[in-house]
């Protein structure tokens, strides 16, 4: 079973969609690939499921597939119970026909991670803890 755990909204101009989104109550803290400096993501706080402002940049960096996430792409998340079943689902959309964008991968933030296209073309982010971790 998946479960919603993040929304990634690829935005153009980052401080401006964070400006728009905390006038709507939303707290965020800041997201950098290195860990400090100047932020590439706006990570919310207090919002049930989270809700990430990514700048293009940030976005190309853990989605290095093409075409490129563009801002206005929103890319919904979904939680799996284990790399083995994230590895599986992608096997079984794939064999339906779901294009595979980024097939899975372990990544850097802890995470064993693929993306898909749901028939419209929506990217569905599909995340589950690594084996190693």
């Amino acid at each position: 079973m998946a479960t919603v755990v993040q929304v990634n909204l690829v935005v153009a101009d980052l401080e401006r969609s964070r400006a728009f989104y905390e006038r709507l109550g939303i707290a965020f803290r800041p997201r950098n690939r290195h860990g400090d400096g100047p932020a590439e993501a706006w990570v919310s706080t207090d919002t049930g499921v989270t809700i990430v402002l990514h700048s293009t940049g940030f976005a190309a960096w853990w989605d290095e597939t093409a075409p490129q996430p563009s801002a206005g792409g929103p890319q919904l998340d979904l939680e799996l119970d284990s790399a083995d079943c994230l590895d599986a689902t992608v096997a079984a959309l794939a064999a339906a026909g779901a294009p595979t964008v980024k097939p899975p991968t372990d990544m850097p933030w802890g995470q064993h991670f693929a993306i898909v296209l749901d028939p419209d073309g929506h990217r569905v982010g599909l995340k589950a803890p690594r084996r190693d971790g």
